[in-house]
């Protein structure tokens, strides 16, 4: 049964049989991993829109080359998210922001933040971040979904961890070529 399920969806869909798995790297997990003492308890979605804020201020400081945003909401960027990652971009910032049911903007010239979908299999549509990243700067807020209404989170400067969750969002959008910028002391 499980041969006839694949070779009628071959039929409708020849891309779809031939695509890759789902990643299941996790960018909360990355940095968690590498920093188990800046895990914090879980709280709830509200309570941690201020750490978000925080790392989006601090991105916005000078010294931000790259930044890297994952949504957990289904749709388009928030336009007040969308207008502070756009003076990025104009700052000369790669902006590359990845949620479910994103549309996909992805400009050759890079001129506006890049926006990708995250597939729906993907371990990523449960995680929520942002990472500010240049040759003197590497600060994240990462947090992963407990459960309904809490998630487990981390804000960091670790120059590993901050590599780590970055090269985890970077790997959803292999056709960019983009690698984190290496850090200069």
């Amino acid at each position: 049964m499980g041969r006839l399920r694949a070779s009628v969806l071959a039929l409708k869909a020849p891309q779809a049989a031939k695509r890759a798995p789902a990643p299941t790297s996790s960018v909360y997990g990355r940095a968690a991993a590498a920093l188990p003492s800046d895990v914090q308890a879980a709280s709830s979605q509200q309570v941690l829109a201020a750490r978000f804020r925080n790392v989006e201020t601090s991105a916005l400081v000078s010294g931000t080359s790259m930044a890297l945003v994952i949504l957990p909401t289904a749709g388009p960027v928030p336009p007040d998210l969308h207008r502070s990652m756009s003076l990025l971009v104009a700052a000369g910032a790669v902006v590359v922001i990845l949620g479910p049911d994103m549309p996909r903007d992805v400009p050759s010239d890079r001129s506006r933040p890049l926006t990708v979908p995250l597939r729906v299999d993907d371990a990523l549509a449960n995680e929520w971040a942002i990472l500010a990243c240049g040759p003197a700067k590497r600060v994240a807020f990462l947090a992963r979904r407990q459960d309904d209404e809490r998630w487990m989170w981390l804000l960091t400067r670790d120059a590993v961890a901050v590599f780590r969750a970055g090269t985890a969002i970077l790997e959803r959008v292999p056709f960019l070529g983009l690698r984190v910028p290496p850090l200069q002391r």
